[in-house]
């Protein structure tokens, strides 16, 4: 079990996505303001954990060249080979996880989801509705979920939906205010719909520290 100081350590981790068929494009390189989603989004973890990785594979903004790369897992598919990845690869810490096509996430909801925290929670899991699905891609997983996510792996399909229930997973509900974080982008026409640049987003050449 992970002790107090290593439950205290939060890295961040953006997952740059599959191949992005639907939209046509890499989603990660999707520009806002001229700076791509991806920068974006390693830039906002940057605010609020100890160091940001990539995972996945893709092309990279060369502003992005520094980071830490973590390919995905081998023989997973989807999401939960970035994730599983990420805890394999640093396993004594814990880890803001942020999908590449989430253009709105707020600071305010990072800062409410790594107050979730506890020491008897594997992972906080959103969910934006009392009956729907989980919103595992701007979620928290401690360390200690690896060996659930491992088993998730080994049998049937890589839905992280099949974390609910599970002993020390947390479902929770977001403030209404902050449920426009979780809302991702997919296609051209959800793209050309989407309303960008709803709050003052950081700086994208935030300071981001490679690991020790």
């Amino acid at each position: 079990m992970a002790n107090s100081n290593e439950q205290e350590r939060v890295w961040g981790g953006v997952l740059l996505g599959g191949k992005s068929s639907r939209m046509g494009q890499p989603k990660h390189l999707i520009k806002q303001d001229g700076v791509t989603w991806l920068e974006l989004a390693a830039a906002k973890l940057a605010f609020k954990v100890e160091q940001v990785a990539l995972s996945g594979a893709g092309e990279l903004p060369s502003a992005l060249a520094s980071l830490p790369r973590v390919p995905d897992a081998p023989g997973l598919a989807g999401p939960l080979a970035g994730i599983v990845a990420l805890l394999r690869w640093q396993p004594t810490v814990s880890w803001l996880v942020m999908a590449c096509d989430l253009p709105d996430v707020q600071p305010e909801a990072l800062s409410w989801l790594l107050a979730q925290r506890r020491p008897d929670r594997l992972a906080v899991l959103p969910q934006l509705d009392e009956d729907g699905p989980l919103e595992p891609l701007l979620a928290w997983y401690d360390s200690r979920c690896l060996p659930l996510l491992e088993k998730l792996a080994a049998s049937g399909p890589p839905s992280l939906n099949r974390l609910a229930g599970q002993t020390g997973i947390c479902v929770v509900q977001p403030p209404v205010h902050l449920r426009r974080s979780w809302r991702n982008v997919n296609t051209p026409d959800e793209l050309r719909r989407s309303s960008l640049s709803l709050y003052r987003r950081p700086e994208p050449n935030a300071s981001v520290r490679r690991p020790k």
